[in-house]
């Protein structure tokens, strides 16, 4: 009973603390609103906090109790007292050193987990890194031999000097001893081969990693040799070296590719979505091969909440809470608490108990996720339905934090910036609107590329993983793998920082990667490059080619296989480009450029009870119209800029102008014409860009002003 009493007042004095720590600091995650909004939501925020405190009193309490039973059972073998005072101590001991434990485990293993919670500056914790770095493995092995040595200690002391009660003790530490050291024991490696299935369609797996730049991979020959996985796979496949996405954002994008169509066709032009946009108008490969009698699923991280969030059709979906709802990002609480939390939750607990904690954006989850995805192939191995599995990570994507030993790989050991473990001080959308003007100097874009291609690596290391499991299962010989990105990413090789924020340049942000290994049973060919402009839009009707299957006449992308196969001479396709919700003003655009207004005034919660963001609907016109759009073929590419006065025209040959310095519209007026009769015909499709919603000059400038 007085260790009942004793733990309990442990627990909810650390509670209380710690909750009071957080309320002093409070601050929460995601885009800055509108203070009405937050005021709206103060009951729910009450509530949310209260449920994190009462998680960090059960944990903290089991921690203290186990922490008292460990002591008396010590008190009882070694008559040490058993006072209250002697248990308090020892329980507060007990939560700090196991608190403790756990962030020096993850500040080496896993950084971000412990840096995306905190306010402090993270160069505080480079002493103590470096320390552990250097020492930390001889100090496991210290504390391991002491533990095991005073148990054993214990063990003859409770079976020789004692009573039979006290011997009886024994044998339970013995089995908890034995249960500890096989706990952690794996089932993934317990692998079996999947069952022969003749003339069974191929399985598909597509592979995402938001925000990888194509030029990362080997054969854009970049300096580092980073993805030796992932070109052993364009080796035995096809590889797209020019495609393009038509949105560089991840919610437009995903859907484009899985539904082969144009955003001002499937609706998605943000990533901010209204509910009846939700119901996609048009049919998707996922619900395509669902009808053809696939099993289909998707597996993500944080990154791949749309996979859930949108109806794709998936018939089973193991994706996170929609991350832009803000009942979810309120859930998710102030720094303190979600630290404390995140210690425990980077595990299934935290993902069956508290997934708005374990799903926590910025913290890597690659590693988790593809061993899921493992899990689920080895079950699929025996299915008796050929299967469709979308696996999209994060793994590449702000603020490029990565697990042990990746996000060290390229940084200086002497480094004293802020941003050894991940990129910092820019993680929000005010943040990077701020320093962008200030250009790279501002973002330490040195030592973020260090730690992005540390990313890439690990993604393709997990690549390489899964593709090794594959062949284990059985199920290499029938399964074409597509890995791809939804978007890139721009480094200032266009003046500014993200993605889809600008059509300049030579892509980096709307070019993205695709790889298509196909399997034996397909016979597909090797090796093979296509170098033409493609398109997002273009893979779902060339797997639907692929596998035999009639293509939805709503596809607007039209298949690479007669290309990929030699029955057509390749041909550069149109890439059209929209650019995606600005942040802030884009550095590099004319001052009379169209506009809206800022991110905190455009975003709006109607329905309250939800909670989901979405862009208020009085912007909506401003925000379409207010793009700049482009189409590429080949090397050229026609921009069309949106300005008060009326669109503007530019043509560049990006092979001999990569930074579209020089405008070519004069010199070569038939290219000129030819693309600017595609561009505004892609245009006029869009509904939104007719005359009878375009929004006048009148309106803009004074949404401007």
């Amino acid at each position: 009973m007085i260790i009942l009493k004793s733990s309990l007042a442990v627990a909810a004095a650390f509670t209380l603390v710690l909750s009071g720590l957080s309320l002093r600091y409070y601050n929460h995650t995601g885009p800055r609103l509108k203070r009405e909004i937050y005021t709206h939501f103060l009951g729910f925020s009450t509530r949310a906090l209260l449920r994190l405190c009462a998680w960090t009193f059960i944990i903290s309490w089991v921690l203290a109790i186990l922490s008292a039973l460990v002591y008396a059972y010590w008190a009882a073998v070694w008559d040490l007292p058993s006072t209250a005072t002697a248990l308090i101590l020892v329980e507060t001991a007990g939560i700090g050193l196991v608190t403790g434990g756990l962030f020096s485990y993850y500040l080496v293993q896993c950084p971000p987990l412990v840096t995306t919670s905190l306010q402090f500056r993270f160069s505080r914790f480079d002493p103590w890194w470096k320390f552990l770095q250097t020492h930390g493995r001889q100090i496991l092995m210290l504390l391991g031999s002491v533990i095991v040595l005073f148990w054993a200690v214990s063990l003859w002391q409770a079976y020789w000097n004692a009573g039979p009660w006290r011997q009886g003790l024994v044998l339970p530490a013995i089995l908890f001893l034995v249960a500890a050291s096989q706990w952690r024991k794996k089932t993934l490696d317990q692998t079996t081969i999947a069952t022969p299935r003749p003339n069974q369609p191929p399985n598909i797996i597509l592979i995402g990693s938001d925000t990888l730049r194509a030029d990362r991979l080997g054969a854009w020959d970049y300096v580092r040799n980073l993805t030796p996985n992932l070109d052993r796979l364009a080796e035995e496949g096809i590889l797209l070296t020019n495609c393009y996405t038509p949105l560089a954002r991840t919610a437009p994008s995903l859907v484009s590719l899985l539904t082969g169509t144009w955003p001002h066709r499937h609706g998605i032009r943000t990533n901010f979505p209204s509910a009846e946009n939700l119901d996609l108008p048009v049919p998707s490969l996922v619900e395509c091969l669902s009808q053809a009698g696939y099993e289909t699923l998707a597996i993500t991280d944080w990154a791949g909440a749309d996979l859930g969030k949108l109806h794709f059709g998936f018939h089973q979906v193991e994706t996170p809470p929609d991350q832009w709802n803000l009942k979810y990002l309120i859930r998710q609480g102030p720094p303190l608490l979600r630290l404390f939390l995140s210690l425990f939750c980077h595990n299934r607990f935290g993902k069956r108990f508290l997934p708005e904690i374990y799903y926590l954006a910025g913290v890597p989850l690659t590693r988790q996720t593809f061993s899921r995805a493992k899990e689920k192939l080895t079950e699929l191995a025996h299915g008796n339905r050929p299967f469709f599995l979308q696996l999209f990570t994060a793994t590449t994507h702000v603020p490029f934090g990565s697990d042990y030993p990746y996000y060290d790989l390229f940084t200086p050991f002497d480094y004293q910036g802020e941003s050894r473990f991940v990129m910092t001080k820019l993680a929000s959308a005010e943040e990077i609107v701020k320093k962008q003007e200030f250009g790279p100097e501002a973002f330490d874009l040195p030592q973020v590329t260090n730690l992005y291609d540390g990313c890439v690596i690990q993604f393709d290391d997990e690549v390489g993983k899964l593709m090794d499991h594959l062949q284990k299962t059985g199920l290499a010989d029938n399964t074409i793998v597509i890995v791809f990105s939804d978007h890139g990413a721009d480094f200032f090789e266009t003046g500014c920082w993200g993605q889809g924020n600008t059509v300049l340049g030579n892509d980096p942000s709307s070019r993205i990667p695709v790889i298509i290994h196909s399997s034996p049973n397909t016979k597909l060919p090797q090796g093979i490059r296509l170098r033409n402009s493609t398109r997002s839009i273009d893979i779902a009707p060339t797997l639907l080619d692929l596998l035999n299957l009639d293509i939805p006449a709503t596809m607007q992308g039209q298949s690479l296989l007669p290309f990929i196969l030699g029955e057509k001479p390749p041909q550069d396709l149109p890439a059209f480009q929209e650019t995606g919700l600005w942040l802030g003003k884009v550095p590099g655009l004319p001052d009379d450029h169209l506009a809206y207004p800022k991110l905190v005034e455009i975003l709006d919660i109607p329905d309250k009870n939800s909670g989901m963001l979405t862009v208020n609907k009085k912007y909506h016109l401003q925000i379409i119209q207010a793009k700049d759009r482009a189409v590429r073929i080949g090397d050229w590419k026609l921009i069309r800029i949106a300005l008060l006065s009326g669109p503007t025209y530019r043509l560049f040959h990006l092979g001999n102008d990569p930074d579209c310095q020089e405008d070519l519209a004069d010199r070569y007026p038939e290219i000129f014409d030819q693309l600017k009769s595609l561009l505004d015909a892609w245009i006029a499709e869009d509904p939104f860009m007719s005359s009878r919603f375009f929004v006048t000059n009148e309106q803009q400038q004074a949404s401007y002003a």
